[in-house]
């Protein structure tokens, strides 16, 4: 395996790349920690790399997909390995980094379905603003929802996720300002041309994929 192949990936039809491998890692933790017991941090490892998991169904171009199943493993592992207790500033990096990554691949997974329009089909202004506008918003969707699960999570499987009111509010701010970024650099991603889908290594078109 040569070293653009190693970055790359491609390696094989079920393990692609590294990426792959890092989802893996998320579904093999919620495995390990099932047989635990733990059906708290299971749940959470689950849910976020059922995830990824789509977001590999969907096809992204690789630095979306890379950076969708990085911000699942900071927020899995995050919680699993207790890092919100021991860096205080760990929940507001994960609260601002999670919809920015997770806006732009819902977009997208909403114009495959042909539910909005693909990014790369226009470039007049109005197009970027309705992509920004959208995006946003499924962003700071997805960050209520995220606190939902939070509440039901504390719930039935006796996790501590949400502190207080404030604590949710605050969640929801970083959400909103995580989400804003996310929209503007999927209008940037857009603008430049560099396609909604994953490419082909050392291949100038996109793979054959209906977007």
């Amino acid at each position: 395996m040569d070293a653009r192949t190693l970055l790359l990936g491609d390696w094989t039809p079920v393990v692609r790349d590294g990426i792959d491998v890092l989802r893996l890692a998320i579904l093999g933790g919620a495995v390990a920690y099932a047989a635990a017991g733990d059906w708290g941090a299971a749940g959470v490892l689950a849910v976020l790399g059922s995830v990824t998991l789509v977001a590999r169904l969907v096809n992204l171009p690789r630095l979306y997909d890379l950076s969708l199943t990085l911000g699942m493993a900071l927020q899995g592992f995050g919680e699993t390995f207790g890092l919100y207790d021991q860096w205080v500033r760990f929940d507001d990096l994960v609260h601002f980094t999670l919809p920015m990554l997770t806006a732009p691949v819902v977009y997208i997974a909403l114009a495959r379905l042909d539910v909005v329009p693909d990014p790369r089909d226009e470039t007049h202004l109005r197009h970027y603003v309705g992509i920004a506008v959208v995006t946003a918003a499924l962003g700071i969707a997805v960050g209520a929802l995220w606190e939902l699960y939070e509440w039901r999570s504390d719930a039935w499987w006796g996790t501590q996720l949400s502190e207080s009111n404030d604590d949710t509010n605050g969640d929801l701010l970083r959400d909103t300002l995580g989400s804003l970024v996310g929209a503007g650099l999927l209008v940037a991603w857009a603008r430049f041309g560099w396609g909604s889908v994953r490419r082909i290594p050392g291949v100038n078109t996109h793979e054959e994929v209906s977007a």
